[in-house]
């Protein structure tokens, strides 16, 4: 029987090119997927996203505009919609969704989600792991697009992991906080561990609300950072027990369901499904990226539009990139 699921291909960046050139030598083939998918996502961005391109550079201090032109000039694609595809997220939180769990294992923690966004056929093909790293030093891994500057799914160099969930909350949307795919990004780079991110994580206001699982080398470092913009709270493992996130609040609000779309109904059965299914995982034994994988794709925890599954263990600097088999002609 063929598995569900097939690898996605790696770009590797030297972090030592100037910004405008790192991503110049990416495949031809990288290329045309990575923008065929932009091109889709802008038909979905309101032209008015545009009003917010000098309030993104403000907050971030044009910390990413040279890598954005220097993609741009790659694509051959105008930088402003590279940059509204980078805060896709806090434009269209209601689009998105995501499965997450993280694990106490025999060999440390280990951290896997499904990434549910749209277009998820586009996007699967599109998928890329890029690593980044200065000269046999990885800085950093995102599991994105190769238009991809902010992060949704990360590994540090410095030993630790974030993944994004998206969520909805009272407080809405914030124009002066910071993007929140870009933040995280920040945080890969600048953090220069676990305990770091955490407070990184905790203190920044951010444009959008957010569940950010933040997972480290050792067992005791999972955790649920539950955001709004500017509040938070922290949603601890314990005892060795499995940490899941889906698309709901558990501590920071009241947790509720939404009829808006096919990821906010399903967020409380999702959440059930990741902790039965490893109810009786203890931390001295080990787990599979089969057994994972064999759970993101389970129809209980599989949604309509999931792009990706990604594996990711911090105390062996692992990350793995897959996308269903079925975006790609294959059964």
């Amino acid at each position: 029987m063929v598995a569900p699921w097939i690898d996605c291909p790696s770009l590797e960046i030297d972090h030592r090119l100037p910004p405008l050139r790192r991503f110049s030598d990416a495949p031809p083939e990288a290329i045309r997927r990575g923008r065929e998918l932009l091109q889709s996502v802008m038909t979905d961005v309101p032209e008015m996203a545009r009003l917010a391109i000098p309030l993104v550079q403000q907050r971030t201090g044009d910390r990413f505009q040279k890598e954005i032109e220097g993609l741009a000039r790659t694509f051959d694609v105008d930088w402003r919609d590279l940059l509204i595809a980078n805060i896709s997220y806090d434009l269209t939180i209601g689009s998105l969704g995501c499965s997450t769990i993280a694990l106490a294992t025999a060999e440390g923690p280990v951290v896997a989600r499904n990434m549910d966004w749209w277009p998820e056929d586009l996007l699967a093909r599109a998928s890329c792991l890029i690593r980044v790293s200065q000269g046999n030093e990885l800085l950093f891994a995102n599991a994105g697009w190769p238009g991809s500057i902010g992060a949704v799914t990360g590994l540090s160099g410095n030993g630790f992991a974030v993944v994004l969930n998206a969520v909805m909350s009272p407080e809405g949307a914030r124009t002066d906080g910071y993007p929140v795919m870009l933040y995280l990004r920040t945080v890969l780079e600048d953090a220069s561990g676990f305990d770091e991110a955490l407070q990184m994580l905790q203190n920044e206001t951010l444009a959008a609300s957010a569940l950010i699982t933040l997972v480290g080398s050792e067992n005791d470092q999972r955790v649920v950072i539950e955001r709004s913009p500017t509040q938070q709270a922290l949603r601890w493992a314990t005892d060795g027990q499995p940490l899941a996130a889906t698309n709901d609040y558990r501590k920071l609000y009241r947790t509720t369901t939404h009829a808006s779309s096919e990821i906010f109904e399903t967020t409380c059965s999702r959440y059930d499904a990741l902790l039965r299914f490893f109810a009786n995982q203890s931390n001295d034994r080990p787990v599979s990226d089969e057994q994972l994988l064999y759970l993101l794709t389970d129809p209980n925890v599989l949604a309509g539009i999931t792009a990706q599954h990604i594996i990711m263990r911090p105390a062996q600097q692992s990350i793995r990139l897959l996308a269903p088999r079925r975006f790609f002609g294959e059964n």
